[in-house]
């Protein structure tokens, strides 16, 4: 009996689509990526990573409620996919479902123990449930791993801020700004920690961490702009 070796049409078409929205992504339209991915996902060969990169680019359309049921469809595709448990999580952190935020990113980690993304936005979650400690030592955790990030020693230390040690909070700022100079994050919060320093007793002004999304071996990448911090060009994670 012979194996036949010819491509199925079907697989060959989903292949050319997904490819197709990935490139649209990589050069910044969301919008055409959006319909090639889409396409792409919609046949039933379809493995758990396109699912996950479908969710990360509604995401970014603005679409979470359909990111998350495209979150979901990956893990029930492969419940082993890391990245896509990382998606989730982000996803539901941006809506404020903290608890199941968590317990994504811990799910994520366990999976892959030096996932970065994971690791930091795990700490967030953390710390928006008051949970300080935890995240305080998930942070540290992070920092074995990618102990130079800006991102990472930023979030570190306002969380240090929260707790009220702010002279150690600004001795990781000011190791950040002799690398990064011109970073607008670390100098605001270098100005709020010398002001709480000079007025002990007041109530500090919230600063919030970076959310980070991608699973890339280099640059970690901020997820979105406003409340977390400047929106780079995020990181999709290829099949």
């Amino acid at each position: 009996m012979t194996i036949d070796m010819t491509p199925d049409p079907g697989e060959t078409e989903a292949n050319i689509l997904y490819q197709l929205g990935i490139s649209a992504f990589q050069r910044g339209n969301v919008e055409i990526a959006l319909k090639f991915i889409s396409r792409s996902c919609a046949f039933p060969q379809a493995p758990a990573m396109w699912h996950r990169n479908h969710a990360e680019i509604l995401d970014r359309s603005g679409d979470s409620e359909a990111a998350e049921t495209a979150a979901r469809l990956a893990l029930q595709r492969d419940p082993d996919c890391a990245s896509a448990w990382e998606t989730l999580g982000t996803i539901l952190i941006q809506r404020g479902i903290l608890a199941e935020s968590c317990a994504c990113y811990e799910k994520a980690v366990e999976l892959e123990p030096t996932f970065l993304q994971a690791l930091n936005n795990l700490a967030v979650a953390l710390d928006r449930l008051g949970r300080l400690e935890a995240a305080l030592a998930r942070y540290k955790q992070v920092l074995q791993f990618a102990p130079t990030s800006p991102d990472i020693l930023l979030n570190l230390a306002t969380l240090l801020g929260e707790l009220g040690r702010y002279r150690e909070g600004l001795e990781i700022v000011s190791k950040v700004l002799d690398d990064h100079p011109n970073l607008m994050r670390a100098h605001s919060i270098a100005l709020e920690f010398k002001r709480n320093l000079s007025r002990r007793g007041s109530v500090p002004r919230r600063v919030e961490r970076a959310l980070v999304i991608g699973h890339s071996q280099g640059e970690i990448r901020p997820r979105r702009s406003g409340t977390f911090s400047p929106r780079w060009q995020p990181t999709i994670a290829h099949q």
